[in-house]
């Protein structure tokens, strides 16, 4: 009797190793997706950022006047989904909405002064949330995980 036989429940179905929920890619980036989430709130309590508006965030000041529908491209979001989100910084005083200087029709975003000033705390709270998240990995180990997440989600070789 091996040692998966030793520990199956009675009337078990016979599940082999490479189909097993922890052998799953998916199962195992959604439980780090999770402890992740879970420690980026704890990380950003104080600013109450979650992941996605401190990407819209961390884009629009990395491309200030970007226009929405860039930003939910880089983001891979649909408009209907930004839109709430962008209201909710904009009334919260870190995003602005202006004209386009060339096509009034366009509306562009950019930081408010006081996002602007609090983004270098919140870019350093992150890399300590990803300093802890990742405690485990090796340097290298770390950029062979961002590499083959890139490549799942990308179109770049």
């Amino acid at each position: 009797m091996d040692d998966k036989e030793a520990h199956a429940a009675p009337g078990a179905p016979d599940v082999s190793a490479k189909d097993a929920l922890d052998a799953q890619i998916g199962y195992n980036l959604r439980r780090a997706s999770t402890l992740a989430l879970s420690d980026f709130a704890v990380e950003l309590a104080d600013a109450a950022l979650r992941p996605v508006t401190y990407g819209m965030l961390a884009l629009i000041d990395e491309q200030p006047g970007i226009r929405a529908a860039e930003l939910c491209r880089q983001l891979g979001m649909k408009s209907a989904n930004m839109a709430p989100l962008l209201a909710d910084l904009e009334e919260r005083g870190l995003v602005e909405r202006d004209d386009h200087a060339d096509d009034k029709r366009v509306r562009v975003l950019t930081l408010t002064p006081a996002a602007r000033k609090a983004m270098p705390g919140w870019r350093q709270q992150v890399r300590r949330h990803e300093d802890r998240f990742l405690q485990r990995l090796t340097a290298k180990e770390r950029a062979t995980l961002l590499r083959l997440l890139r490549l799942i989600w990308t179109d770049e070789d």
